[in-house]
């Protein structure tokens, strides 16, 4: 395998995405979190579920955005807050996070007007909790993080958001989930059957129809 299996399912799930939502795929950070918790669910055969709560993005030069509105869960139009994925059962093993959409920290500073002054973001995070959030509180950040950690907090308005969100999507992102499960499979060498038991065969029923997603 010429990448590693994280990296396919990163790609495969922002493919997705990008293909259904292409003027919106970089700021729809609760989608990537819902379709690829789904995702790496199935491939790992371990419960990873969705959050939702406050972010930090370590711009350099000692430049923070803050993504920390509580408020915005319950706009519509979205606002300051961030969605990642963590892994559920600590009993076997400790608590892993997942950032889907990190590559896009760099662009999305530059949108705001805020210079980016370190080394392009990396594709993906995906690490045990120790070693890829920061421990200290949002008014005690050091100047610049270290490689591949980040600032992430979950809010108890962030988990009735993306609760709220799925239960009134679930069919779609049923539909998503498959999507980036064919995604994946294109993606896997010749002859895997990591996957196989999860493609169904083609079929002339139509999809269901894409969420309404806000952010």
């Amino acid at each position: 395998m010429s990448l590693p299996l994280q990296a396919l399912i990163t790609d495969s799930v922002q493919s997705v995405i990008r293909r259904t939502y292409p003027q919106r795929y970089s700021a729809l950070c609760h989608a990537h979190a819902i379709v690829g918790a789904n995702l790496i669910s199935i491939v790992f055969n371990r419960v990873y579920r969705p959050v939702a709560g406050f972010a930090i993005i370590d711009c350099g030069g000692g430049q923070h955005i803050h993504l920390r509105d509580n408020q915005a869960f319950a706009n519509e139009a979205g606002g300051a807050y961030h969605c990642w994925i963590e892994s559920v059962d600590e009993t076997v093993g400790e608590r892993e996070v997942i950032d889907l959409t990190v590559r896009n920290n760099r662009e999305y500073a530059e949108a705001q007007g805020v210079r980016w002054l370190r080394e392009d973001p990396p594709t993906y995070l995906w690490g045990h909790w120790s070693q890829t959030v920061l421990a200290c509180d949002a008014e005690h950040l050091p100047h610049r993080f270290p490689p591949g950690m980040t600032w992430l907090r979950e809010t108890d308005a962030g988990w009735t958001f993306i609760t709220r969100h799925l239960h009134e999507n679930m069919n779609a992102y049923v539909s998503l989930t498959a999507a980036a499960i064919q995604a994946l499979q294109a993606r896997l060498p010749r002859g895997s059957q990591l996957l196989a038991p999860l493609i169904a065969p083609s079929s002339d029923s139509a999809p269901a129809s894409a969420p309404v997603l806000v952010g």
